[in-house]
């Protein structure tokens, strides 16, 4: 088996969007949103093969523009790309269709089309976490929190804010937390398979900056994220 076959990279792509809809192929910052994940992909230079899995014929149309730099474009069953279906269904059916076609991937990299920001260094930087690891251990990529979770509460049925650390601390004197940002994951192929599940027990953090951690879910999101890219 050659590097290139060894590492598979997925960018699952749905047609569907409830709070943003057809959020995947919304122009921005002057091409489609998944255009620029497809891109850093590519960027790194990783020795990998890399594919776009979607139930949606305009997104598959627009990835299929990238088959001469050697993307794989392959239709999911629409029952995989309902409200209903994992993150995890949509990689066991990319994963089968790549043994299908006769490549036995050992790593999969997992890149969601919401994380625009991300860089092709990003993607490295998760890719070297896990091979230096020597451990299965799925690798994720996070964020340092905005402000210390202590501060976060609920709200009762009477309007009362329950549950803050109202100690007066300042948010210096917390330690650092982290959360996940969705932009990279990469985990072991076998243990996913096992497990059905893309967590491990354990898992290893590659740390963003927060100034790329930005995850597209609704129309206020995309609006900032274009004007950060307009403005590079």
């Amino acid at each position: 088996m050659t590097e290139r076959e060894e590492r598979f990279i997925v960018i699952p792509a749905r047609g569907g969007s409830k709070r943003l809809p057809r959020k995947n192929v919304l122009p921005l910052a002057g091409k489609p949103l998944i255009c620029w994940t497809i891109d850093a992909a590519l960027a790194t230079g990783l020795a990998a093969r890399i594919m776009v899995t979607s139930d949606d014929e305009e997104i598959l149309a627009i990835a299929r523009r990238y088959t001469n730099n050697g993307l794989i474009v392959h239709k999911r069953p629409a029952d995989l790309a309902s409200d209903h279906a994992s993150t995890t269904d949509a990689l066991l059916d990319a994963l089968n269709a790549e043994h299908q076609a006769g490549h036995d991937p050992k790593t999969l990299i997992l890149l969601q089309p919401t994380s625009p920001l991300r860089t092709s260094e990003d993607i490295l930087a998760a890719v070297r976490k896990y091979e230096e690891s020597g451990s299965a251990d799925t690798v994720v990529t996070v964020c340092e929190v905005d402000h210390p979770t202590a501060w976060i509460g609920t709200i009762g049925a009477n309007g009362q804010l329950q549950g803050l650390d109202l100690s007066g601390e300042r948010s210096q004197g917390y330690q650092k937390e982290y959360r996940l940002n969705g932009a990279v994951y990469v985990a072991c192929v076998k243990t996913l398979r096992q497990q059905g599940n893309l967590f491990t027990d354990n898992l290893r953090a590659c740390v963003m900056p927060r100034e790329r951690s930005l995850d597209i879910d609704e129309k206020v999101d995309f609006s900032i994220c274009d004007r950060l890219l307009q403005r590079n």
